[in-house]
């Protein structure tokens, strides 16, 4: 009996010690992440654009390289939003802010491309978390963000797919309305949306309820999500992409978007044990993500996994662990730490994917935002 319990206590100390190692390696990559942001922002409160062009020249659009421009730069202001007040901290939220706010609106970069949709998600989430930033109602810029929010609404609506959700292409029509759909950035739309509607923003809910219906159309048996939405969405087998092992990030994107909408009322099949669920086969099965990290063509991994998948999925993962109860998000904390922290560099950014300037950033944004979402699971 005595021996039992003198195991017992062994494994309980080394639990905690593992856990307070992972906090102060979670804390540290924190502040050199949000240093590495805080250098990389320009005078008017942007991130990398017109600094390193794309590599590759069937991107090399003005419009492409701006949406990917704004994201990052809401991206970034949600990873500092992520954190506790602080005056510098404030001060640059609220140039992201005005900026955001004053940048023209992007314009779709070509007929078969559509990645201005990116800059709408990504501005809409950074606009809604804006709003209930304690500094930026102090500063009396809630009325500004708001009448943006509605016009990033408004373009965004027009760019939803007949099939439900939204995309970055529309290559196969090229026409003024896409009719590709992808479930993973459906998701960040609906993410967006909700936050609009939870502040009690005016949003078209025939069009939110038609996204979220689509998510759940886009849920397969095994616990992924088909990454384009089919007219008859079916599990991948061998090395194909609609498997969990192809979809380890969007599991964790579309997630989370569908327990948000079941917590504001809508019926949907996420709860507390899919997440949890999602999250192990996240872990379980890491080891496709890490090999897709850095590789520089898209899909050339195992199951067409894409090294940019990396940071998003790891961002959505973040949030989840803030949904489960304390006990369970510990047990996830030291394994998501470390495959976070593993990948920050020297000054401070992190990559999963060399595209353009945005890179290091975004990497770096998500990173950043993730940790801050996971430490917090822990402190509650």
């Amino acid at each position: 009996m005595n021996s039992l319990i003198a195991v017992t206590l062994l494994c309980c100390s080394s639990q905690a010690q593992q856990l307070e190692a992972a906090e102060q390696s979670c804390q540290t990559a924190i502040e050199r992440g949000t240093n590495f942001l805080y250098r990389q922002q320009a005078d008017n409160g942007g991130f990398s654009l017109n600094t390193d062009p794309t590599l590759h020249d069937v991107w090399a659009n003005s419009e492409a390289n701006r949406s990917w421009h704004i994201a990052t730069t809401s991206i970034a202001a949600m990873a500092w939003m992520a954190q506790p007040r602080e005056a510098t901290r404030d001060s640059r939220i609220g140039r992201v802010m005005d900026y955001l706010c004053n940048s023209p609106l992007v314009k779709r970069p070509d007929d078969w491309d559509t990645d201005n949709t990116w800059a709408y998600v990504y501005s809409l989430c950074a606009l809604t978390r804006a709003a209930n930033h304690e500094y930026i109602k102090s500063t009396k810029r809630s009325a500004t963000v708001k009448r943006r929010a509605k016009l990033v609404m408004q373009e965004l609506y027009k760019y939803q797919s007949p099939m439900g959700g939204w995309a970055y292409y529309a290559d196969e029509t090229k026409a003024v309305t896409p009719n590709w759909a992808t479930s993973f950035q459906t998701a960040v739309a609906v993410i967006g949306l909700l936050e609009a509607k939870k502040l009690g923003w005016a949003v078209d809910e025939h069009r939110l309820q038609v996204a979220i219906d689509t998510l759940i159309h886009c849920r397969l048996p095994d616990g992924s999500y088909t990454y384009s939405v089919e007219i008859i969405p079916r599990v991948d087998v061998g090395t194909g992409i609609d498997n969990v092992k192809g979809g380890l990030s969007r599991i964790q994107s579309c997630n989370y978007a569908l327990f948000l909408a079941k917590q504001m009322g809508y019926e949907t099949p996420i709860g507390e044990k899919q997440i949890k669920e999602g999250l192990q086969h996240f872990f379980a099965q890491h080891h496709y993500l890490d090999i897709a990290r850095g590789r520089p063509l898209p899909h050339e991994a195992f199951h067409y996994n894409s090294g940019y998948f990396y940071f998003f999925g790891h961002y959505y993962a973040g949030l989840l662990l803030g949904v489960l109860p304390v006990e369970d998000a510990k047990s996830f904390f030291p394994a998501y730490v470390d495959s976070v922290v593993k990948t920050q560099h020297d000054d401070g950014s992190m990559l999963d994917f060399f595209f353009s300037a945005t890179g290091k950033e975004y990497g770096a944004a998500f990173g950043v935002a993730g940790l801050c979402h996971a430490r917090d699971s822990i402190k509650r």
